[in-house]
């Protein structure tokens, strides 16, 4: 994929958004991105330059595929599970978790298989079997566990929705032990991610004690899977991060789905504030949104956070040394995370596609091309602060 093709083309995408919507203006010295000023009057800058990446195989399809009751949903996750390393495989990964995180995956699966009916398997099942192995895996343990993530999945054909993988988050340890560290490398070295061409997208570090590893990857039928890697600072003892990754492992802090719709052909986001109106028509309560400043590049909202009961007293003292307020933060165990992502006009997405030589076909609703790609800090700082709210 050359260079010059990717750089052409955001700079093209860029020159369109700022003519488009005049609260966009144009980047004095990246024609690749665009800048927009937020409630503070700080400036944020959107590089809209694709992501260099050969697009790979969708390695959970064949498990997956024509799974129609709960017990072969069951069967095809633990098939997933073993046929790659994931963390726990992993001594040094494993060597700060505790006990109760086997416990707490053991209990979601155990609700799953009493609780879900052979249509929810179905739902699941068709869904992860557009992803890759590893997020297959974590997804499937986020809907076992969430019901708000089931929720969406449930509704979406009823607005016309199609909803897809947006990215996952996965809480890693502290990086006085490099947690972070060795989970991107496992996901470069043995899941096939990247770090994106350019600077500025390989790490992020956050005032308030944390820091994260952002990595990507495009499948061959049209899927962008992107994946948050966050873990606390070396020296930040009452960040949530290592306290979470401490009690549920490595699962996902939150799975983030987005929901688009074919209109006359063309594929259209669907606003954010309409997902979450049908999310609480639902039963399902959400947190607050962000990201208006984007004008619809990027909206962010966190339905709030399953809470779990569950962890064992010593545990939760243990860790309330640390700092009181933790031993109740900690329960706020999963979330899910709606996003929505203004998508390009047709013409602009048969060319975005084609720089990954994938035909684009605007009814595919894996074909969903966002003009933005990537993960906002400023975003990614409100949704941990959120999901850190006791109700």
């Amino acid at each position: 994929m050359p260079t010059h093709r990717i750089n052409t083309f955001a700079a093209n995408i860029a020159s369109f958004l700022v003519d488009k919507n005049p609260t966009f203006q144009s980047h004095a010295n990246n024609k690749q991105a665009i800048q927009t000023i937020g409630d503070t009057a700080e400036r944020f800058t959107l590089d809209l330059t694709p992501f260099v990446i050969q697009p790979q195989p969708v390695s959970a399809y064949p498990l997956f595929n024509d799974i129609d009751d709960v017990s072969h949903l069951l069967a095809a996750y633990q098939t997933a599970k073993h046929s790659l390393r994931f963390e726990m495989d992993l001594s040094d990964a494993a060597a700060h978790v505790s006990a109760y995180a086997d416990d707490f995956i053991n209990m979601a699966l155990a609700k799953a298989n009493a609780t879900l009916n052979h249509h929810h398997a179905k739902l699941i099942a068709d869904w992860v079997k557009n992803l890759d192995i590893y997020c297959a895996v974590k997804s499937i343990e986020s809907f076992f566990y969430s019901k708000a993530d089931l929720t969406l999945l449930e509704i979406a054909p009823k607005y016309g929705w199609d909803v897809v993988f947006d990215h996952l988050a996965i809480r890693c340890g502290n990086q006085a032990n490099l947690d972070a560290e060795r989970i991107a490398s496992l996901l470069k070295d043995e899941h096939g991610y990247r770090t994106t061409q350019f600077s500025g997208e390989g790490y992020y570090q956050f005032p308030d004690g944390w820091n994260a590893y952002p990595v990507y990857k495009m499948l061959e039928n049209g899927q962008t899977l992107r994946i948050f890697v966050d873990q606390s600072d070396a020296h930040a003892p009452t960040q949530i991060i290592q306290h979470w990754n401490h009690v549920y492992g490595y699962t996902a802090h939150h799975l983030a789905i987005r929901a688009t719709t074919l209109q006359d052909g063309e594929r259209l986001a669907v606003p954010l504030q309409t997902v979450m109106s049908a999310l609480e028509r639902a039963g399902v309560n959400i947190m607050s949104p962000t990201g208006h400043y984007t004008n619809g590049l990027l909206m962010q909202v966190f339905t709030q956070p399953e809470k779990n009961s569950s962890i064992p007293v010593e545990l939760k003292e243990q860790i309330s040394t640390y700092g009181k307020q933790l031993g109740k933060t900690i329960e706020n165990a999963k979330l899910l995370e709606i996003v929505s992502r203004l998508e390009m006009p047709p013409e602009l997405a048969e060319a975005y596609f084609a720089l990954y030589d994938i035909q684009y076909h605007p009814g595919n609703p894996l074909h969903s091309a966002p003009y933005y790609q990537y993960f906002l800090p400023a975003q990614a700082a409100h949704v941990i602060k959120t999901s850190q709210e006791i109700a």
